[in-house]
């Protein structure tokens, strides 16, 4: 099957800091690498597991992290080299393992990336996952499977930029026959908004902000509309492309991060506080929302996520990335509180506790993402280096979403 292999090489990643060293500068050391392999299917660790072939891959928050911005440390410890990429899946089933009940081959399905206990059939299960959190899964290392956090690094399962892998059947959502494969990609990255909100919902008259308007933001931007919650929100993007998006999706408020001063005063107008200009030091801001949601990962972006967040109140990190050197003083003067969210879990839903991944499901039937502001660019296996290009350069591709598109 034709796959985008990534490996690592400490021979590269010594290398590179070798030469920064050298240069005097910070320089990213490429230790992960990609590159076009043809491999066998893999084949199925247990009974309870299938095969499916991939229709769509997206490249996601994590993917970014790893390949775009070198940075393996989020899921350092758990990776196993080397792996096939991509956790936001869409394909079809093409087997079966024999303990598999209501699973055929044919069937369309999306598929929860997340390598816990129950698909790697450790038991007992670990404290988290008993409590509905296997993204904080004790066990990652552990069971039938190789280490990964999720399908799409892990060394044993594949991943999407593959022509197949494989899932654990606990895994996999089938689509209902109405749902367009489009909207169905989607639903990985939107179930991870769908739980930033759930875990994490403003209160009644709350400002709220969005940082970022890339996919992920504007999912949560979603996600908060069909959850049903009315706060005051404000979107803060990157790019003019992002922002009419933002418009024209909702009626929340909208401002550029282009000119910094301009945005601080528009943040300042929006939750009533007052703009800072110091003699030495970074602008900051008295008072703030209620509640931030960051969801780019990028230092800068934390920075002002820190300090538009008001005194005592709540932001929630979304972003994957290892944001480094981002000035933490907000935290001591404004007592924020910072908290975590990642992938999916179980969550309480209209009085009733159910998997998050389902109600990202139920709400993207019911509703539609918006598929055609979202998904800008769609490329073959092959042209996975325009993809990241396409990627790197967002202000002149207006990428959005960036998928895979398989032929099947």
């Amino acid at each position: 099957m034709k796959a985008i292999l990534a490996d690592f090489s400490l021979g590269r990643e010594m290398w590179g800091r070798v030469r920064a060293k050298i240069l005097r500068r910070e320089e990213a050391s490429y230790a992960l690498s990609l590159q076009p392999a043809e491999l066998p299917e893999p084949a199925l660790v247990a009974s309870q597991w299938v095969r499916v072939r991939t229709i769509m891959s997206g490249i996601s928050g994590m993917d970014e992290a790893l390949i775009l911005h070198h940075d393996p440390t989020p899921f350092g410890a758990f990776l196993s080299f080397p792996f096939v990429p991509g956790n936001e899946n869409l394909g079809i089933v093409t087997e079966v393992g024999e303990e598999v009940h209501g699973i055929e081959p044919g069937e369309r399905v999306v598929v929860d990336p997340v390598l816990s206990c129950r698909p790697r059939q450790v038991q007992p299960p670990c404290p988290s996952c008993s409590r509905g959190e296997p993204s904080s899964c004790r066990n990652f290392s552990k069971g039938v499977i190789g280490p990964g956090t999720m399908i799409g690094a892990c060394r044993d399962t594949s991943g999407g930029w593959a022509d197949s892998f494989i899932a654990h059947q606990s895994q996999v959502r089938q689509l209902p026959h109405a749902m367009e494969s489009d909207q169905a990609v989607l639903v990985p990255e939107f179930a991870r908004a769908v739980r930033a909100v759930l875990q994490h919902p403003p209160a009644v008259g709350d400002r709220v902000i969005v940082m970022g308007a890339g996919s992920l933001g504007l999912l949560t931007l979603e996600a908060l509309q069909m959850l049903g919650y009315r706060a005051n929100i404000l979107v803060v993007g990157e790019h003019p492309f992002e922002v009419e998006i933002a418009r024209n999706r909702s009626e929340a408020e909208v401002v550029l991060t282009n000119n910094p001063g301009t945005a601080y005063e528009e943040v300042a107008a929006f939750v009533k506080g007052t703009v800072r200009y110091p003699e030495a030091g970074r602008i900051t801001l008295e008072g703030g929302a209620d509640l931030v949601y960051e969801t780019t990962g990028l230092r800068d972006r934390i920075g002002d996520a820190l300090r538009f967040t008001g005194e005592g109140k709540k932001l929630v990190l979304m972003g994957i990335n290892e944001p480094s050197g981002f000035d933490m003083t907000p935290l001591w003067f404004k007592s924020v509180r910072i908290c975590g969210t990642l992938f999916s879990g179980r969550d309480s839903h209209k009085g009733e506790m159910r998997e998050t991944f389902d109600i990202a499901m139920d709400l993207a039937a019911g509703h539609g993402l918006p598929v055609s502001e979202l998904v800008t660019h769609r490329f073959r296996l092959e042209e996975y280096e325009r993809a990241f290009a396409a990627l790197a350069d967002r202000a002149g591709s207006k990428a959005i979403k960036v998928l895979f598109q398989h032929v099947v």
